[in-house]
């Protein structure tokens, strides 16, 4: 079987090839025929055409000029021009330029926080070290229905916790009481023996005066009797009267005299007597001084019993709850445990005082910031206080100020600043007290805190890495949404939070600036924004 080719010219015009197609169609079956005629009749009569090669079947032949006429047609439909493609190919706008996928947010009015961290424990603000300050076995431990005092019990104020063996020293008070109570007899006496002897000073300068007294009238008598007696001699003498009338008063001025020499003795006498109360009252003055002396003696040996007597309890001091307990009823405390505990090292000081209670109703944290943040802090600024389990999962997220707040588990405020650095760790301690949350802290929790140093309720505001910085200043890449190109606009920084930063001059509210992808972008690339 033979066919009738397609001329290669022939390819680029659909016209000439669909003609020749045509004819070839129409002129196949006239050439083959007798041959094939042929080749059935020498079949027939099983003469060969050519006896020297051997007889073949026609149909493959047959088979694959139909195929060949088949894959023509294709061909030929394939080629024909579409009018509706060749229409849209003229009028289509040009292609549109690689544009690069970018994220962006729009500019937002924020309320912004600049805020410092640092980390540090929960203390309460109040609590104490609770101790015995002398050695013994313990003997009693507070009950709670009915079992012994454990950690986390609440107690009141006033209430004794745990004591140890008192019997020596309230033996020791016993004695010390007795003898004050037998130095205050001995005061009593010697009080009542001043009493006597100031009564008798006073009585015998009494008769001291009474003595004079007399002494003094004696003596008057005795100066008229001698005047007397003198007038008389001289009568005497000028003839007047006689003898026995001289004698008459002669008599009378010495009887004078012995009154004025009697009464000088009882003078001299009352004076002694005074003399000598005056000694039994300071006798009596220096044994009332020396009971004096023995009652304070006593007092004093009574207080230290009584002191001692207290240092074998452990009373609470507030109302509190058991922060940490380290004995039991039954064994033996000596104060060589707490002589020996490394002070530095606190934990040690936890794990051997006895009991240690603190207040609840408030605690604080201690931090230490470094030394560049100590001019931002001052005293009254808010302070987040985040517990460590939370930051665990902050961290694998990302912390924003939305997040710090909602994690956030207490609240405070500065209460102080430390004005010297720790030479060792070149910090400075900042105390902070909770006034919200204090129940879902520890003590002696470590936490995380953030301080707002800085605020602004209505901060222009933009992602922290929509910033990007040329020659050491800040830009931002705002996206055009009528281009979709992208215009490196310089800025001005304000307050810094935790993921947004404030924007003072360069962009306004609402513009769109990019987040994502930044390290390709430069003035005027083209973008397209996939949020």
């Amino acid at each position: 079987m033979k066919s009738n080719p397609l001329p290669q010219k022939h390819l680029s015009s659909p016209q000439p090839i669909q003609e020749h197609i045509d004819q070839g169609v129409e002129q196949q079956p006239q050439d083959p025929l007798p041959e094939v005629e042929t080749e059935a009749a020498r079949e027939a009569t099983n003469t060969p055409a050519n006896p020297s090669r051997k007889k073949r079947p026609m149909w493959p032949f047959l088979l694959l000029g139909i195929g060949i006429i088949a894959l023509g047609a294709i061909a030929f439909k394939q080629s024909q021009p579409n009018p509706e493609v060749s229409q849209n190919t003229i009028t289509a706008a040009p292609a549109e330029p690689n544009r690069l996928p970018v994220r962006a947010t729009p500019v937002k009015i924020y309320p912004l926080q600049q805020l410092v961290f640092g980390n540090g424990f929960v203390s309460a603000v109040r609590g104490k070290h609770l101790t015995f300050q002398t050695s013994g076995t313990i003997t009693y431990l507070k009950k709670v229905n009915g079992r012994d005092l454990r950690e986390g019990d609440f107690v009141k104020k006033g209430e004794l916790l745990a004591k140890l063996d008192d019997r020596r020293l309230r033996a020791e008070l016993a004695q010390a009481q007795a003898q004050t109570a037998e130095a205050q007899t001995q005061r009593v006496t010697a009080q009542a023996n001043l009493s006597q002897s100031q009564a008798n000073v006073e009585q015998t300068k009494a008769q001291v005066i009474s003595a004079q007294a007399q002494f003094e009238a004696a003596k008057n008598d005795f100066d008229l009797a001698i005047s007397e007696f003198k007038r008389r001699l001289e009568l005497f003498d000028a003839g007047v009267i006689s003898e026995s009338d001289v004698d008459v008063y002669r008599n009378r001025a010495e009887d004078a005299q012995s009154q004025v020499r009697a009464a000088q003795a009882q003078v001299n006498a009352a004076l002694s007597n005074v003399k000598a109360a005056e000694s039994q009252l300071a006798s009596a003055q220096s044994q009332l001084t020396a009971t004096q002396a023995q009652i304070a003696s006593a007092k004093a040996g009574q207080t230290r019993s009584t002191i001692s007597l207290e240092d074998t309890e452990i009373v609470a001091p507030f109302d509190g709850i058991v922060a940490h307990l380290n004995i039991r009823e039954g064994d033996f405390w000596t104060t060589q445990i707490l002589n020996s505990v490394n002070t530095s090292n606190y934990q040690t000081v936890v794990d051997s005082v006895p009991i240690i209670v603190n207040d609840p109703s408030a605690y604080e944290v201690d931090v230490e910031l470094p030394t560049f943040y100590g001019p931002l802090v001052q005293p009254g600024q808010s302070a987040y206080v985040v517990l460590d389990q939370d930051m665990s999962s902050a961290s694998s997220r990302g912390m924003t100020q939305q997040e710090l707040f909602r994690l956030a588990k207490a609240r405070g405020a500065i209460f102080s600043v430390s004005p010297s650095v720790n030479p060792g760790e070149r910090s400075v301690n900042v105390t902070i007290r909770l006034y919200q949350g204090s129940k879902n802290v520890l003590d002696r929790e470590r936490v995380s805190v953030w301080i707002a140093v800085e605020e602004n309720p209505t901060a222009l505001s933009v992602p922290i890495n929509a910033i990007v910085y040329r020659d050491h200043k800040p830009y931002v890449f705002v996206v055009n949404q009528q281009e979709n190109v992208v215009k490196l606009r310089p800025v001005t920084e304000g307050i810094k939070g935790i993921s947004m930063q404030e924007i003072k001059s360069g962009v306004e509210p609402g513009d769109l600036v990019v987040t994502e992808g930044l390290n390709r972008l430069v003035d005027g690339t083209p973008v397209e924004v996939i949020n």
